[in-house]
């Protein structure tokens, strides 16, 4: 047996390290159903399932669609701003007098002349340049092609998920059942409920400081707004980065922009963080010490981008972890009364017609023998009342 576990084991590993790409597609597709589950069921007792993931999920591509078309319109021409301004800048660096302290004199010694860049540039070769930028479609097209799935796949297991979590629930012991799918059930529902609150967070950073900017004039406003909205996601040191960015856009209007930008961007996510998040999302911390683990780990898996990923895993872990060490289900169990029953077996009996009709019959004859054994226990505790009587 022991063997068996182990040989078990590591062939699951193998499979996972062999099949990590299809890994990822899923367990993003578990977390895109879990960030919009809450909108999907509130719309299903009035519209029904189906209806209401085709309004949710055409809702949620077209307000992504509208926002990324918004973004990469500006985009392009901000960043032919950006390198016309940086190539200007540099100039003038290299033009300041080279008098002064030793690290002054010694770093404008350091910098080539902008003839000997663009020389270096324009002598690179064809090829290689062709091969980067032919990277760089092929990547983005993955991205596209994996993002397109995801989705499909979430869909899929929002529509079915009580099918797939009985099927998963059969390979675990019917005395764990009930807690295993409350472990399960708990990690989902916080990790739905901190990624709609990073999202929404990030949605609205963007949103108020590109507007903010554009008022101001300043030359390129969404790409520090997008900026922003990446690195405030980024635990510990995230705000203190986007406001640095805040700041190093400012600082092209002159040193008052500089500070207005950094203390604006400052006050505007301490105010989101603090006030509005609060107001409108369930906002939970993971601990820092798994938040930490999570980052050295994804980093070392996933690069850079593990870094954003760091505070979800964390709050999944942690959520699983409280689960698990909680007191046993027995003895957690409350008690409920009789009228307490009847109620729960009212509220599935209205859900009845919003299942498929598999699903719908299944449940209707366990809801029936529960209805049987309530008015048997209610006739049994009104005779004893009588008797006692």
């Amino acid at each position: 047996m022991i063997a068996a576990i182990s040989l078990a084991t590591l062939m699951a590993a193998a499979l996972l390290w062999k099949f990590a790409g299809v890994a990822e597609l899923f367990v993003l597709s578990l977390a895109v159903a879990a960030t919009v589950r809450p909108f999907v069921e509130g719309l299903e007792p009035r519209l029904g399932r189906t209806l209401a993931l085709l309004v949710v999920y055409v809702s949620g591509l077209t307000l992504l669609g509208v926002f990324i078309y918004v973004a990469s319109h500006g985009l392009l021409h901000e960043i032919d701003t950006s390198v016309e301004r940086l190539g200007s800048a540099y100039a003038a660096l290299r033009a300041l007098p080279r008098g002064g302290g030793t690290l002054r004199r010694l770093f404008s010694n350091q910098l080539p002349a902008p003839e000997a860049l663009y020389h270096a540039l324009a002598s690179s070769r064809p090829a290689a340049a062709l091969d980067a930028a032919l990277g760089v479609t092929i990547n983005a097209l993955d991205i596209v092609e994996g993002t397109l799935l995801a989705l499909a796949l979430s869909a899929y297991w929002s529509a079915s998920h009580e099918s797939f979590e009985r099927l998963w629930l059969s390979l675990v012991p019917a005395p764990q059942r009930t807690r295993a799918r409350s472990v399960w059930r708990g990690v989902e529902r916080a990790v739905g409920a901190h990624l709609r609150e990073q999202f929404g967070q990030s949605t609205v950073a963007i949103l108020a400081i590109a507007v903010a900017f554009r008022l101001v004039r300043l030359p390129t406003p969404i790409l520090p707004a997008l900026a922003i909205g990446v690195l405030r996601v980024v635990p510990f040191f995230g705000v203190v980065l986007a406001s640095g960015v805040g700041a190093l856009a400012g600082a092209s209007m002159g040193p008052a922009g500089a500070i207005l930008g950094g203390a604006g961007t400052l006050a505007l996510l301490l105010a989101l963080d603090r006030g509005a998040a609060r107001g409108l999302f369930e906002v939970r911390r993971a601990s820092p010490t798994l938040t930490v683990v999570s980052g050295i780990v994804l980093v070392e898996a996933f690069g850079t981008i593990g870094v954003l990923l760091a505070s979800t895993v964390a709050i999944a872990v942690q959520t699983y972890l409280e689960r698990l060490v909680a007191t046993h289900p027995r003895r957690a169990r409350a008690t409920r009364s009789l009228a307490q029953i009847e109620q729960r077996i009212n509220r599935l009996k209205r859900r009845l017609p919003t299942l498929p009709e598999e699903e719908a019959v299944q449940l209707g004859s366990v809801v029936a023998r529960l209805e049987a054994l309530a008015t048997i226990a209610l006739h049994a505790t009104a005779a004893e009342t009588r008797t006692i009587s």
